[in-house]
């Protein structure tokens, strides 16, 4: 991978004109700076949380304060934590990440699998719950380990611990919530409960990258899952979102080579209750080749267009409204961003903004936006982004570009450089070939003609295409696709397959991952993926879909000797629904290759089995009923069994128990 980007931490804190203490900034402020009560020596202290249990064996501990607020406390001596996963479809990825991730062993438990680790230090941390009770005898000082303990875990990556304190505080304070750091023992540890916003319980250790050779992050904190269980909720639901973000409107304006400001207006609006707080990721900081480039929340204002407190740091930003949101009504908000994040590839005449967090989103659960976008960038750059074209311009020294989504979509890109492009309508559908640094006039024609026969082709089975406007766009690179909504990225070998032996080599196969490419319109678009455990219904079944057009271009079946023999071996490792979670910073590309021969290379497999076992008819069936009935909604494995049992009057609950939530593999 030529690029590594990782969010970082930039902070800013904004003040308006009402009482600090009452605004998101004014709490984070005073969360982020706690001070110590007086210590207590203790002695078999237990917490409990969930599934896990602390024991305080012998110390001292000492209340942590916000002002007069007690968050939690913070002990230093031995203790000892037992946690106790028994949800079977995490046991094999729990398994592998403890093996491979951290140094400790995992235990087989009458219930589950157990973590278990002693350690020096505890900050336990709780809300809508009883603070940990301390005796009078008096405790040693722990000011200076507190210190040290807090600048330690100041280094994990992408979370600012008290954003979900302030959420908690102003919009859910019967809720309950836990944060648990521990040092001193194997490994670096951190346990959160969560009852009302991931609806997740969690255990994860932080580790440093190997042979990470910039200084701003030679200190920095990546995690390891070793464990998430559902809160209130089964694993299999859809977790309904905090909020959803259902309009977004942005322009972006781009006078230089990195510089860039975008204007941003989202349209929220708050599920179950009446909210103040609004949680988002956002990049603070990326990282390319060694350089940080930034992202500046510059302001932020309600549809009074009167200031908003907010806190934009770690990859995230917290805004809070003066007063809550009503539920399941719509809000606005505005943004101006600004910041040198447009990175060009190895020097290249392009930039590209691509499925992360470069306008303010929530997680996977809560995108559901249609987008009006308008790209104004210096020339010779072409604005290129998803939609139907509203306007295509010059304005000056700019090229302009305004475009509209009009169905709810994630995973936003836009993007511009030195393209050259042609267009054709057929039946109302456009097709429209970009081509990277020279008009290539041929491929245009040939990908053109190539993506209206597939395009014609899964509308047979899978229903109309979904957007009007498509388009296929060059990446100077080698060897894969992306499919963002009315989007495909496909490197340079499918524009020049002959050209040069690496265009040769990496062409073997550029069919099928076009195909592939196209297929995500459906799976992926149209019916989407509320979570990465869910992940399957955009990957797997794109490529099943794909293996038609691949079978019908070859004669003969040539992918499925791949799935199963890719499949076997990864299956041990771990579920489909788990794969994403693994992680090995010792082999992190072993990790990754065994993640995508889950979901895509497994997930395709039994989606084969699952055809050889109903037959063309059903089954083709059953992906055009899902695609109807989850049209524009978020896909959940739990429903596959409804659909297919009411297709064949068979219940296949135990088919995806066994082979989706589990590790097994069909005969």
């Amino acid at each position: 991978m030529k690029k590594l980007v990782l969010a970082a931490v930039s902070l800013l804190f904004v003040f308006p004109l009402f009482a600090a203490e009452t605004t998101v900034a004014g709490l984070v402020e005073l969360y982020d700076h706690p001070t110590l009560g007086a210590s207590k020596a203790v002695e078999n202290l237990t917490f409990s949380s969930g599934h896990l249990r602390v024991t305080l064996t012998q110390g001292s501990a000492a209340p942590v304060m916000a002002g007069d607020e007690t968050l939690g406390i913070f002990f230093k001596g031995k203790g000892q934590l037992d946690y106790i996963s028994n949800d079977p479809a995490e046991a094999a990825v729990m398994t592998t990440n403890l093996r491979k991730g951290t140094r400790i062993n995992p235990e087989k438990a009458e219930n589950g699998i157990a973590v278990r680790d002693s350690f020096e230090e505890v900050f336990i941390r709780v809300a809508g719950r009883d603070v940990p009770a301390l005796g009078d005898k008096p405790g040693t000082d722990i000011a200076a380990a507190f210190a040290s303990h807090r600048e330690t875990f100041a280094n994990e990556q992408e979370v600012n611990a008290s954003f979900p304190f302030v959420k908690q505080k102003l919009d859910w304070p019967a809720k309950e919530l836990v944060r648990a750091q521990f040092r001193g023992g194997k490994e670096l540890l951190v346990y959160t409960y969560d009852s009302f916003d991931t609806k997740r319980e969690s255990l994860y250790s932080l580790h440093k990258l190997p042979g990470m050779d910039v200084r701003e992050l030679k200190q920095a904190l990546f995690p390891v899952q070793l464990s998430s269980l559902p809160v209130g909720v089964s694993r299999k639901d859809f977790v309904e979102p905090q909020f959803i973000l259902s309009n977004l409107q942005y322009t972006l304006t781009a006078p230089g080579k990195n510089d860039a400001t975008i204007s941003v207006v989202e349209t929220l609006i708050p599920r179950g209750s009446a909210q103040r707080v609004f949680r988002f990721n956002q990049y603070s900081r990326v990282w390319y080749d060694r350089s940080s480039r930034t992202y500046n929340v510059r302001k932020v204002t309600g549809e009074d267009g009167k200031a908003l407190s907010y806190v934009h740091s770690n990859g995230e930003l917290l805004v809070g409204l003066p007063a809550a949101a009503p539920a399941d009504k719509p809000v606005k908000i505005a943004f101006e961003i600004d910041g040198d994040f447009l990175i060009r590839p190895s020097g290249d005449s392009y930039w590209l903004l691509g499925t992360e967090p470069w306008f303010p989103q929530p997680d996977l659960n809560g995108q559901y936006y249609t987008v009006q976008s308008t790209v104004k960038v210096k020339k010779p750059f072409v604005p290129l982004a998803p939609g139907q074209t509203v306007s295509r311009r010059e304005e000056g020294e700019y090229n302009v570009l305004e475009s509209k989504i009009d169905k709810p979509v994630q995973w936003l890109v836009t993007m511009a450089g030195k393209y050259s492009f042609e267009e054709e309508t057929r039946n109302g559908q456009t097709i429209r070939v970009a081509s990277y640094a020279g008009k290539n006039t041929r491929a245009m024609k040939q990908l053109t003609n190539l993506a209206f026969s597939m395009i014609e082709f899964y509308e047979k089975f899978l229903g109309p295409f979904p957007f009007k406007e498509f388009n296929i766009i060059e990446l100077n690179d080698f060897g894969y696709g992306q499919a963002p909504p009315a989007t495909m990225f496909i490197t340079k070998e499918a524009f020049n397959p002959l050209l040069g032996w690496e265009n040769q080599i990496f062409s073997q196969g550029v069919n099928h991952r076009f195909a592939h490419e196209i297929a995500h319109q459906y799976w992926g678009h149209v019916v989407k993926m509320g979570s990465f455990e869910e992940q399957w219904i955009t990957e797997a079944f794109a490529e099943y879909s794909s293996s038609f057009i691949v079978k019908q271009m070859k004669g003969s079946d040539v992918l499925t000797p791949t799935w199963r023999a890719n499949a076997g071996d990864a299956t041990k490792a771990s579920s489909i629904a788990m794969a994403n979670r693994l992680r090995d910073y010792g082999d992190p590309w072993g990790a990754f290759i065994t993640r995508t021969h889950l979901i895509y290379d497994k997930g395709a497999y039994i989606l084969g089995q699952l055809h050889k076992e109903l037959g063309d008819k059903n089954f083709l069936t059953f992906l055009r009923t899902f695609q109807g009935v989850y049209a524009w909604k978020f896909g959940q494995t739990k429903d596959m069994p409804v659909v297919l049992k009411n297709i064949t009057g068979k219940d296949y609950g135990p088919f995806f128990e066994e082979h989706f939530w589990g590790t097994g593999m069909p005969k």
